[in-house]
């Protein structure tokens, strides 16, 4: 019984350090939603896109709220009037709401 606990209790130890080592930054975050935002606005405007592309990053950060919980961080955008959700655990963003994007 105590084997069985110990190793449940390094298990959980070592995957919370692997989170906590991979959780993905803002800057990350802000690059991964740039890239994501201009491959669907694909065939829309030019004039949105050479906007995205100008000022893409600062639009992100300064719209974008970042909790961090310890071992993974939430983002919360508001693009457009539209709220974006996402969490960001092992260097991944999982989407929780799109907003309609």
């Amino acid at each position: 019984m105590k084997k069985w606990m110990v190793l449940s209790i390094v298990s959980i130890v070592a995957l919370s350090g692997i989170m906590f080592v991979t959780k993905p930054s803002q800057d990350q975050y802000t690059a991964w939603l740039k890239e994501h935002i201009t491959e669907r606005m694909e065939g829309q405007s030019s004039m949105i896109t050479v906007g995205i592309s100008l000022f893409g990053e600062q639009m992100i950060e300064n719209h974008t709220e970042v909790k961090d919980y310890l071992v993974f961080n939430t983002f919360e955008t508001d693009f457009r009037g539209k709220e974006l959700k996402f969490v960001g655990v092992f260097h991944t963003f999982i989407p929780l709401s799109l907003g309609g994007l």
